[in-house]
């Protein structure tokens, strides 16, 4: 085999604190002229768990603190952020958490950080559904500027009742009436949206996987199991797999309970499909 492989040693390197730590890569800085910078984070167990049991939001034997603020220093630096029917639902059920920081909440030096660069006071929130039928009001709670994003047209009842409590509707036309990766992307751009951070779950990361730019993963170094549970992906196999390079990693040992977690930083590699064997 050629090549070597490179030892990672985790008791040496450079300590720094938690705060800041994804902050400081400016990612808007990445959106190239003209151009998008499309990102999402996942917090997944050692045995690829992201969810239980139908709901968003992470496994509660591995959410924690520590992940949850780096996630927030993510998504303040997007114009928009994805979300879904699901996480309205669960909004309604009581089972999920704020997707956007509230002022006066833990994060206001994350929404400072938006208007020092004279943004607004929070990202924008796009909910990928392909019925629109969801609670309106929930789903207007949700931020400041919310719409749904579908593929065809929604039933005029369905429309009217978003519309009434302030949510826009934008209609894709993807083929099949699904949204669609390009349409997607190119209809957040008409509405001034080109840094796109993906809150939500391995459905519309499947949606926009071969538009992806970078992947934030928080590995918890804990097992869970489980029989209904959600990973990374879900949808049909992917015709051109995308690969990702690692270019940051951070051991965070003040994970609750004892455990470790691992803050990794993946960018998009262009992938080069194997050759016949030698």
């Amino acid at each position: 085999m050629r090549g070597d492989v490179r030892r990672l040693h985790v008791d040496g390197g450079e300590h720094r604190p938690l705060e800041g730590a994804h902050l400081e890569l400016d990612l808007r800085r990445r959106a190239p002229a003209g151009g998008r910078y499309v990102y999402a984070s996942f917090l997944v167990s050692l045995d690829g768990r992201i969810g239980l049991d139908g709901h968003s939001g992470p496994p509660p034997a591995i959410a924690n603190d520590r992940d949850w603020r780096l996630f927030n220093e993510l998504l303040v630096q997007a114009d928009v952020v994805l979300s879904s029917g699901r996480y309205v639902r669960d909004i309604v059920e009581g089972s999920a958490q704020d997707l956007l920081p509230r002022p006066g909440g833990p994060f206001d030096d994350l929404l400072a950080w938006r208007a020092e660069r004279g943004l607004p006071p929070r990202p924008a929130v796009a909910i990928l559904t392909a019925s629109g039928r969801l609670d309106a009001r929930a789903a207007a709670g949700l931020g400041d500027d919310v719409f749904v994003v579908t593929g065809q047209p929604l039933a005029p009842s369905v429309a009217g009742d978003l519309s009434a409590a302030g949510v826009g509707v934008v209609v894709t036309g993807g083929p099949g009436g699904e949204v669609g990766d390009d349409p997607l992307l190119v209809a957040l751009e008409e509405r001034g949206h080109r840094v796109v951070f993906s809150a939500a779950g391995p459905r519309v990361l499947h949606t926009i996987a071969a538009r992806l730019d970078a992947l934030f993963l928080t590995l918890a170094t804990r097992l869970v199991g489980g029989r209904g549970f959600s990973t990374l992906l879900e949808g049909a196999r992917l015709e051109v797999p995308p690969g990702f390079r690692v270019v940051s990693a951070l051991l965070d040992t003040e994970a609750p309970d004892g455990a470790n977690q691992l803050f990794l930083e993946l960018v998009r590699h262009p992938f080069v499909r194997p050759g016949p064997p030698a």
